[in-house]
């Protein structure tokens, strides 16, 4: 094509479109011109999926930025808004749990986020698929590690400053000043070595300090890095040997049914199974096993720094950012084998929950949309709140269901800034002003404003707002005003009604948790 020799050789995100401008794909690369030119080589080799959709390019556009951790955020949620055919999409990828260390405190907490930020000075060991996995983690370092939980600044605390959690056995104390900047930063360390994995080193480093203290007498330091080496040691027995080796490596095996597909991931540390994690991809009918793979490799492994030094798999892939190797035989075929197993398990678990959870949505979405005379399915309902006390501390929040579901990463707050008294219409009115403003955000199905008549009327005197779709909802009894007035009430515990009181409760929860937010920044200033 023409258009390659101009592409530039920087990072970005790039958009294959067909002769009738329908967008196929979206992929983001650190060569932009290298990556779409791999496209028409030809000894490329590409999928069927691939090649079936290189025949329908007509036109490739693209969008610079500055780094490629920027062009993983803008591909993530450009694939996320328009949802190209062509596209596999990690699901549930953004609602990752990460464990972070921020180094550039001397007393660092371990705290669970969800925003994946490396930083040079910030550590970060994950992702977790599920909030369970993460809190055990958290769970058995506290019980190894006294690290401590409190958000106080130990640069300001006075002398005699009592620690409740240093008293009873939980943490070392940092701000009695009873562990040294040293020790702290040596155990954060520990740490690091043993969410990394590297138990082996730890153990070392624990019966070298334990070794040292009873030298000197310290015979209470030394029970506490006993205990710490035994809570270790119990962990290790629990962990299977799999592998006579000390090299780290992941095990990628796929299941793949219909237009979904099941990898489960084994972590081997130092030749033991450190971890097990399942994903679920979706979009990737006519795609091929290895296809998948390595579309999972692309997305995985940007959010993670637990990078191995082998990624093992069945098949071989092009893929230069990794060392990648083929199992065809012997103990790590047979690790792969049980991935599939264990994929397939996942899928039969997760089938069962979703056709619960889908049948019961899609009832309840097809049931609003004929009710309230919309032409499009429901894919995006976007519910507006306000919260604020004689207009101070003035909130406004937007919580947003995709496919009758709740999706936090879509969810926003709005600080009031124009409006100065109470008057819930006009921050209403604001809140949706600034909201349409972004352009980049997905286009709703639905929007319903938690308020009643007046609201409504405030935010339909905003110019090109598409006044079909804008409903309000009354305080009480789950009443929805149309854009002419007209009151519209389900059949109460239908589906329906129950999905829009849902709703109304989310919204009416993100908004008041973020007024209380405020709330408390004030009075601590």
């Amino acid at each position: 094509m023409k258009q390659l020799q101009s592409i530039p050789q920087k990072p970005g995100i790039y958009q294959f479109f067909d002769s009738k401008k329908k967008l196929l794909y979206i992929g983001k690369a650190k060569n932009l011109r290298s990556r779409v030119r791999s496209y028409f080589q030809s000894n490329s080799q590409l999928s069927p999926a691939k090649e079936l959709m290189v025949k329908q390019i007509k036109d490739i556009k693209y969008t610079l930025v500055n780094n490629e951790t920027e062009a993983l955020l803008l591909e993530k949620a450009q694939i996320r808004k328009h949802q190209p055919p062509f596209n596999i999409d990690l699901k549930d990828d953004k609602n990752f749990l990460y464990l972070k260390i921020d180094l550039n405190n001397p007393f660092p907490q371990i705290e669970t986020v969800r925003k994946f930020a490396p930083h040079n000075k910030v550590k970060y060991f994950g992702p977790y698929t599920n909030a369970g996995s993460v809190h055990r983690t958290a769970k058995l370092l506290k019980k190894i590690f006294p690290y401590r939980t409190c958000n106080r600044d130990l640069t300001k605390l006075p002398n005699g400053t009592v620690c409740l959690q240093y008293h009873l056995g939980r943490c070392s104390g940092p701000c009695e000043k009873k562990c040294t900047k040293k020790d702290y930063q040596e155990m954060v360390k520990q740490i690091m070595q043993f969410l990394a994995g590297d138990t082996k080193e730890v153990i070392k480093y624990l019966k070298a300090k334990m070794t040292q203290v009873s030298l000197d007498q310290n015979f209470e330091s030394a029970k506490v890095y006993r205990d710490q080496i035994k809570a270790i040691e119990s962990l290790q027995i629990k962990q299977s040997v799999i592998l006579n080796q000390t090299i780290n490596e992941d095990f990628i095996s796929v299941y793949q049914e219909e237009s979904k597909s099941y990898v489960n991931l084994f972590k081997v540390r130092q030749g033991k199974l450190w971890e097990q994690l399942n994903f679920t991809l979706l979009n990737t009918a006519n795609h091929q096993t290895i296809d998948i793979i390595n579309e999972f490799i692309e997305q995985y492994y940007p959010q993670t720094t637990d990078i191995p030094k082998n990624i093992i798999v069945a098949e071989m892939i092009n893929n230069n950012d990794h060392a990648l190797k083929v199992a065809k035989q012997g103990t790590k075929k047979r690790i792969l084998d049980l991935g599939i197993v264990n994929a397939q398990a996942f899928a039969k678990q997760q089938q069962t929950s979703w056709q619960k959870d889908e049948q019961s949505a899609n009832k309840a979405l097809t049931q609003l949309q004929r009710g309230l005379q919309l032409p499009k399915p429901l894919k995006r309902i976007e519910v507006y709140d306000i919260s604020n006390i004689q207009g101070i501390y003035a909130v406004g929040s937007m919580i947003v269901f995709t496919d009758g579901q709740p999706d936090k990463s879509q969810y926003r707050k709005f600080m009031i800034k124009t409006v100065k008294q109470a008057d819930d219409p006009k921050m209403m009115k604001e809140v949706l002003g600034r909201r349409l403003q972004h352009k980049e955000w997905a286009n709703p199905d639905l929007i319903i404003l938690d308020g009643g008549k007046t609201q409504l009327n405030a935010v339909l005197k905003i110019p090109k707002i598409n006044r079909k779709i804008v409903f309000a909802l009354a305080k009480k009894h789950e009443i929805l005003f149309t854009n002419d007035h007209q009151q519209l009430l389900f059949k109460k515990n239908s589906p329906a009604y129950l999905l829009i009181q849902q709703m109304r409760n989310e919204a009416h929860r993100f908004a008041i948790s973020y007024y209380r937010q405020k709330h408390r920044q004030d009075m601590l200033q």
